[in-house]
């Protein structure tokens, strides 16, 4: 065991990063939770200032050592998630052999009263067996999916770091940001929310970015993910909150100043508002050769998307040439159908994904009548970013639903996984504990 775990550290950071990673550990925590304690408040701190809630997953021997922390971040407001029993890489556990890791964390939050819904692997690592092995456990969500942003400016970076950072990426194998849209996806029972890289330990160990610089990297993150209208899950591990706090207090900052409105959530309220959307239904009746009847079937807080199409009733500037109508029962006027039709042939995971986007699909072989007509027997999930682009570039009649709720533009959710509060227990797990 502990061979295997010095041999996970050394792909995963190589041995001069780790030598300095050794470093910082020493300087982080101390031989009491005191110093942890004091990270945490601060983070805290910066989150209660903007009234938002982050989510913590934590492994369970973690809690198992030092449960009164652990209450008073659930007292605060804070959600926690499990984060396995050990920070192992579960990639290499069989399903069975993941139950059973995963089966003992859930007893040791149970056992000292901890309530979580929700699930993040060690190191963002697994493989075809964890949804499987989630939904057995009964979680309603994972986050174990990493997006890689285009945020970092390579070219200036010395070869050293650019070395590590490339590494890292190698190691994690993310989604590259280009290809795959970072909003959750319903897989099975399961919502799966994608986290997003750079994230601090990226940034700081790889890059040795300072405190501006993380805020540069992030802010970018931001601005591109509302431009999107997808999730910012952004990644800060607590023992690095003092050197992150001025790039933490800036998102949030420049995040509540937007408008429409970013929701900062934690993830249980992302995968609940998902779960709850998902479960929308829209019903369309045709009035004439150009009216549109709509009817949307769901929660109070679902808005419609209504774009080159002319709005029968209340509606107010969205953005991305987008109305928000806030009704669920309204009327729209459009010389072709604002719906994406579809072939008989369109591959199903298509049509899945198109709609979990929000947008209204039909399948019809009256192809004249759409503004938006796809014919895509075979579909993978890598192209699916560059099809979105291609029907939001067209600007042709479209009602869609809003990804998130009210007239909310895009998402940020705080995160920050906690496997250690002092050094013996970062210690404990070079031997698995």
């Amino acid at each position: 065991m502990q061979m295997n775990y010095f041999i996970q550290l050394i792909h995963s950071k190589g041995l001069g990063q780790l030598a300095y990673r050794g470093l910082a550990i020493s300087r982080r925590y101390g031989v009491t939770p005191g110093r942890m304690m004091r990270a945490f408040d601060q983070f805290l701190g910066i989150l209660e200032q903007y009234g938002c809630r982050a989510t913590f997953p934590v492994t369970a021997v973690t809690l198992a050592r030092h449960p009164a922390p652990f209450h008073r971040l659930q007292e605060r407001g804070m959600e926690l998630a499990i984060h396995g029993w050990t920070h192992v890489n579960l990639e290499r556990y069989s399903l069975e052999q993941q139950r059973e890791h995963i089966s003992r964390a859930i007893d040791t939050f149970a056992r000292y009263g901890i309530s979580a819904v929700g699930f993040r692997s060690p190191y963002l690592r697994h493989n075809g067996a964890i949804r499987e092995a989630a939904e057995v456990m009964g979680f309603r969500y994972m986050s174990n999916q990493p997006v890689l942003w285009d945020a970092v400016d390579l070219s200036a970076q010395p070869q050293e770091r650019l070395q590590a950072y490339q590494r890292a990426i190698g190691f994690y194998k993310p989604w590259s940001s280009a290809k795959h849209p970072s909003l959750p996806l319903v897989r099975g029972e399961i919502i799966e929310i994608p986290v997003s890289l750079p994230d601090d330990e990226m940034l700081v160990e790889r890059l040795k970015a300072g405190s501006a610089q993380i805020a540069e990297v992030w802010t970018r993150i931001l601005y591109q993910t509302y431009a999107r209208g997808e999730l910012f899950a952004l990644q800060l591990h607590p023992e690095r909150a003092e050197l992150c706090a001025p790039a933490l207090s800036r998102v949030l900052s420049e995040a509540r100043a937007l408008s429409p409105p970013v929701w900062i959530a934690c993830l249980y309220e992302v995968a609940e508002w998902w779960k709850q959307r998902r479960m929308v239904r829209v019903d369309v009746e045709r009035r004439d050769q150009s009216r549109y009847d709509i009817v949307i079937h769901g929660p109070t807080q679902v808005s419609a998307l209504v774009r080159s199409a002319h709005v029968m009733g209340k509606s107010e500037t969205w953005g991305n040439g987008y109305q928000l109508v806030r009704a669920h029962h309204f009327s729209v006027s459009s010389d072709s159908r604002p719906f994406i039709g579809v072939s008989v042939r369109t591959s199903r995971s298509l049509v899945d994904f198109l709609q979990q986007q929000g947008y209204l699909v039909e399948t019809s072989e009256r192809e004249a009548e759409y503004s938006v007509y796809l014919d895509f027997p075979e579909f993978s999930e890598g192209e699916g970013k560059g099809l979105l682009e291609e029907i939001e570039a067209a600007q042709s009649p479209l009602v869609r639903i809003n990804p998130w709720p009210g007239n909310v533009r895009s998402a940020l959710a705080i995160t920050g996984d906690i496997d250690a509060l002092t050094l013996w227990d970062y210690g404990s797990r070079l031997v698995g504990r």
